[in-house]
């Protein structure tokens, strides 16, 4: 028998979507569209999805659907608690409900689909890859979507609190912290290696940003990695060096879109690893899937087909 777990996070989006899932749960129930045993799980606070499913999965048995019901955040929580479990009869959903969504962007399906509960519980699996994450302190992570460094992080960072304010939705938030980090300084300066083998662009030593990625998008739509895959069991390196203020604001446009490969030209670095090594003289702002985390000496790698997703019907 199979059992399906919504965590379900009353604060993403708009709206409280927690009655609307649970409805939607019955009435496919109600028609015999889907079968097993079902339980709904509403969190409370920052990491209370991650704590619940590291307490409650090592206890079940049979095949396990596990649906983060909520934005980018959540899923980053459901991913943690999902991997912690090392069970591969555990499959991971995704039913948005926040206002970014970034990672099912990455699917030709439409946004429609995901959030259709029916569907999602009677979907199919696909194996994708996971990042996982580790420092010199032996801190450890996964991520499931985008990892990055530098101006990147520094706008996520300050994301948070935008965030905060009311009727700011998770573009909005990027949006203005993408502003107000644009007057600061946008040289950030660190190494990189790829499988071992120092990254750089041709021209200076300083980057506007790193980032390591398993999706296409972050920051509530921008399309940063446009050839990536999430099951290819490899890793897009995206480097760019600094860049004047008079040029950056004509990047963005193109950066949003996924086509600023070319405007950049020998100013950006592309390629694919398995493994990234960040090198700093102090701890480094990573950005996680959103979750801004200090590192010292992050090491980033693949985890071939680590985690089963699953895709509507």
């Amino acid at each position: 028998m199979t059992h399906h777990i919504f965590i379900v996070n009353p604060a993403a989006g708009k709206a409280d979507r927690s009655e609307a899932i649970e409805k939607a749960i019955n009435s496919a129930r109600e028609q015999n569209a889907v079968t097993g045993e079902v339980t709904v799980y509403r969190t409370t606070c920052a990491g209370d999805a991650t704590r619940y499913l590291t307490r409650t999965l090592p206890d079940l048995e049979g095949d396990v659907r596990v649906y983060a019901c909520g934005g980018d955040g959540t899923l980053n929580e459901v991913v943690k608690g999902v991997y912690a479990a090392d069970n591969p009869n555990v499959a991971l959903g995704v039913i948005p409900t926040g206002s970014g969504n970034d990672f099912i962007r990455s699917f030709s399906l439409p946004v429609s689909s995901f959030r259709s509960v029916r569907d999602m519980m009677n979907g199919s699996l696909s194996p994708i890859d996971l990042i996982r994450v580790t420092d010199d302190d032996g801190k450890e992570y996964v991520c499931i979507n985008v990892a990055s460094a530098g101006f990147d992080a520094a706008v996520c960072r300050k994301m948070q609190s935008f965030r905060r304010i009311p009727l700011v939705n998770g573009s909005m938030a990027y949006n203005m912290a993408l502003v107000r980090n644009f007057l600061g300084h946008l040289g950030h300066k660190f190494q990189v290696y790829g499988d071992g083998k120092l990254m750089k662009t041709p021209g200076k030593d300083e980057y506007l940003f790193a980032l390591v990625a398993n999706g296409e998008y972050y920051g509530g739509g921008y399309r940063c990695s446009p050839e990536s895959s999430l099951s290819d069991g490899l890793l897009n390196l995206i480097m760019i060096e600094a860049i004047p203020r008079t040029q950056f604001a004509g990047l963005l446009g193109p950066y949003r879109k996924g086509e600023y490969f070319e405007k950049m030209g020998s100013r950006m670095l592309h390629t694919t690893v398995k493994t990234v090594e960040f090198r700093a003289d102090t701890p480094l702002d990573m950005n996680l899937d959103g979750e801004i985390i200090s590192l010292k000496n992050p090491t980033l790698s693949v985890i071939h087909n680590a985690i089963n997703l699953i895709l509507p019907c």
